[in-house]
């Protein structure tokens, strides 16, 4: 007995395994900050990818000894302890205490009934092949059992509750992780464990623990049809078999801006990247809730042209199709009275190289993963593409969706409301799931290059200003749908808060709302709209009429200005696009993730602009000169109007016109710019790009940037290092080949100080010529980055310009500096 004793409380594997199973659960030391601990399921342990985990392939790390009677696991890096309650064998079993939130009744008890216990509840959901779930109330002398579909989560009630199969009632009843010296980390239960994704703010917690449930394999194919189908076919080979509450990912996310960052890395390892989106989606898009007749749709494209106003991306929203008698059910009623042949209508668009897509407003046929179901979405969705279409938008937000997965339809097959929630998986991460892969796989079966994307709702609710970012938390899987929208009625401030806030909490780099809002506002208001979307994410003109020439010929100007500017930053739009696939990056920054020591950095009203440029865009359009107040971070900040400059921290007021939107030039960074003046970003000439630099010269910062080139992944690095000696400054830029073999050559516009000049510029030790650029008058109109060979604003130092040669080699260019 005491040999068996040894052996329960000693190592568990003189392999060193990172993998240990204690009664009814398993702990896997997925990484020093990373632990899995796992309720058994249905069918055992799940090894396989779920729809929230996509990657397990961590390194682990060895677990030194486990005491099976303590359920204590330890290695060097931490020690777990699981304390867990008996298997139910009963199919009745029932937890007392617990309600459940967002419930939806079964539809055989739709009132509910009266019982005698909890096991006659139990039996009457056994009645019903759509009852998944029970609550019984002890204390209601009348109707007292009510058999339930649905529901998205549980909390603390007086009432008792139980799910057929026990599957949503986990063992494991406490977790408790402690450092080596014996601190506590983490103490939690997994009632207490979110199965919605809220990541916390930099350096505001030490753990972040996140629920995989409900827990389902997808297959390969995932929403599109597949034969055959060995496994699981009137689920299209979706397997719910196995799902189990109670398989927790506890992220330690150490007390450093660097541990969070890389604990981070490991949630995007763990439930994937969110995807590439192609180049054309950070151009212009536009879509009008109108009945477009063919006719005016092809004369607006012709207005941009004629305005030379940049666009990429020219969707139809709900007009494309008939929506009397129900027909907006089916994909198979077009309005030919509008659009008389959407074939030649795709063949014009893409004539023009534009792309396209649809508005989709689904109704569900079937059950979510039935075989009609899936035929018939993918059918519907994909003979449109075979037309013409580029992508589709699926729009959560009308009187009709389709339900998640194992869900009635809300208030039932006839009316299919919108929403519906199945254990926390609601109806937009699963739509977006369902169109996004529908796209993707269509590509993939053509055997095309394009980038899949999607238009598709960020959260449940339309957002609103001032909203707790807690109450867009989503399915930890949606981040892998883009791009997602807001909803309707979002104003400009919510718009700028919610695309701050789920970059860091979402892990969602493209969240944007209706460029110009659900109204037609003032030239003002859709002045200061489009330079926040221009400095935002995806710019996406909807809702109202936002067409720039129906308004005066002034504000169609700064429109058209304002979406130069943001095609000349595409390069550097690519390529943090490609920066937030692994790291997690977003496109926009809140400023606590730079600076957490600042509680003023935490400000959702402004941001860093693709890791560069502090942005703090004006909402209110009541008035044209409008002030706002503005953290500005530790630093040199040069205001982009006029030049001066500003050190942080501090915090000022600024006053601005429609025209200008707040923002500053991080003095000791660059940008990435391109010149071409086409009007689609598919058609622009990166023979020759722009280096836009402030540099500081007394900073010893290396800055790195990447630029990817146009439809593809192929990449070229780039340095910037300063240094100060003896009175001169030499900065130098360290530029690799493009990974194509691609000759391409620079423009370095160096952004001085006032008093600072250039002395020299050597490219590989070649005198290269460079010019000064002064600044404009004060009275001379300024726009920043305006290009090649254009004057810095009047407060500004000189603009020291220096052409590179085109050349397919690395680089070194260095050039000296006064003081």
């Amino acid at each position: 007995m005491r040999l068996l004793f040894w052996l329960l409380v000693s190592l568990a594997s003189l392999a060193a395994s990172d993998s240990v199973t204690i009664g009814n659960v398993r702990v896997q030391t997925l990484s020093p900050t990373l632990i899995r601990v796992e309720s058994i399921g249905p069918l055992g342990f799940e090894d396989r990818t779920t729809f929230t985990v996509v990657n397990r392939d961590f390194k682990g790390i060895p677990i030194k000894s486990v005491n099976q009677v303590t359920g204590t696991v330890v290695t060097d890096s931490y020690t777990v302890q699981v304390s867990q309650a008996q298997k139910p064998t009963d199919t009745c079993f029932a937890q007392q205490g617990i309600d459940v939130d967002n419930a939806q009744r079964s539809p055989y008890f739709p009132n509910g009934v009266q019982v005698n216990s909890p096991a006659e509840c139990c039996a009457a959901c056994q009645t019903d092949e759509d009852c998944n779930g029970w609550v019984f109330d002890a204390v209601d002398g009348g109707i007292n059992c009510w058999p339930l579909n649905s529901w998205s989560s549980t909390h603390a009630a007086t009432r008792i509750f139980g799910c057929l199969g026990n599957s949503c009632l986990s063992l494991i009843t406490s977790i408790t992780v402690t450092s080596p010296d014996g601190t506590v980390i983490y103490q939690g239960t997994p009632a207490s464990t979110a199965n919605m994704l809220h990541w916390p703010s930099p350096l505001n917690a030490t753990t972040y623990v996140l629920s995989d449930f409900p827990r389902f394999h997808v297959p390969k194919w995932g929403p599109t049809p597949h034969f055959p189908i060995t496994e699981h076919k009137e689920t299209n080979g979706y397997d719910f078999t196995n799902n189990q509450n109670g398989d927790i990912y506890i992220f330690l996310l150490g007390s450093t801006i660097d541990t969070w960052f890389a604990s981070r890395a490991e949630f995007v390892q763990l439930t994937g990247p969110t995807p590439v989106i192609p180049d054309f989606a950070f151009g212009t898009w536009f879509t009008y809730w109108y009945a477009y007749t063919e006719a005016e749709a092809k004369n607006d494209i012709s207005m941009w042209q004629k305005g030379g106003l940049p666009i990429d991306i020219y969707g139809l929203d709900m007009n494309w199709r008939n929506t009397s008698d129900l027909q907006d059910h089916f994909y198979s009623h077009p309005n030919t009275a509008l659009f008389p042949n959407f074939t030649e209508w795709f063949s014009f668009l893409h004539a023009n190289k534009l792309k396209t897509y649809f508005n989709d407003h689904p109704y569900p046929v079937d059950w979510q993963t039935s075989p009609s179901e899936v035929g018939f979405r993918f059918g519907g969705l994909t003979e449109w593409m075979e037309r013409g279409l580029d992508f589709w938008w699926f729009d959560h937000n009308w009187k009709f969706s389709i339900p998640p997965p194992n869900t009635l339809p809300v208030n039932g097959w006839s009316y299919s409301n919108t929403d519906g929630n199945w254990l926390g998986l609601d109806n937009a991460a699963w739509g977006s799931h369902v169109y996004f892969e529908t796209v993707s796989d269509y590509y993939k079966a053509i055997d095309s290059n394009f980038r899949p994307m999607t238009l598709t709702k960020f959260a449940r609710p339309d957002w609103r200003s001032n909203m707790n970012s807690v109450q867009h938390q989503e399915h930890p899987a949606h981040h892998r749908f883009p791009v997602w929208w807001t909803g309707d009625g979002v104003d400009l401030q919510a718009s700028l808060q919610s695309m701050v806030d789920t970059g860091i909490h979402d892990f969602k780099p493209y969240v944007h709302s209706d460029c110009g809002g659900d109204y037609r506002g003032s030239a003002g208001d859709l002045i200061r709209w489009t330079e926040h979307c221009v400095f935002g994410t995806i710019l996406r003109f909807h809702g109202s009429d936002h067409r720039p020439w129906t308004y005066d010929d002034a504000t169609e100007a700064t429109i058209k200005s304002y979406l130069e500017m943001r095609y000349k930053l595409i390069p550097s739009f690519i390529a943090a696009g490609q920066g937030s696939v692994y790291a997690g990056f977003p496109i926009v920054v809140r400023a606590d993730v730079f600076w957490p020591s600042y509680p003023e950095a935490a400000d959702n009203t402004q941001y860093i602009h693709l890791n560069e440029t502090l942005v703090a865009p004006i909402w209110d359009s009541s008035e044209n000169s409008t002030s706002r107040s503005v953290w500005v971070p530790p630093g040199q900040w040069q205001e982009a109007w006029d030049g001066s400059i500003v050190t942080g921290p501090t915090t000022i007021t600024v006053t601005k016109p429609y025209e200008q939107i707040p923002m500053w030039h991080r003095r000791g960074g660059f940008m990435v710019t391109v010149d071409s003046p086409a009007l689609r970003v598919e058609e622009q000439d990166w023979s020759v790009l722009t280096l836009e630099a402030f540099p500081d010269i007394y900073s010893t910062k290396e800055e790195r940037r990447t630029v990817f080139s146009l439809h593809s992944a192929s990449r070229s690095e780039l340095v910037m290092n300063s240094a100060f000696e003896n009175g001169i400054g030499l900065v130098t830029f360290r530029i690799s080949a493009s990974e194509d073999g691609v000759s391409r050559g620079w423009v370095i516009r160096l952004h001085l100080l006032p008093g600072e000049e250039c002395l020299s510029a050597l490219a590989d030790g070649i005198q290269l010529e460079f010019k000064h650029i002064r600044p404009v008058s004060p009275s001379t109109p300024f726009f920043p980055f305006a290009g090649v060979g254009t004057a810095p604003a009047h407060k500004a130092g000189l603009i020291a310009e220096i052409h590179v040669p085109q050349h397919s080699i690395d680089r070194m260019v260095q050039i000296k500096i006064s003081a």
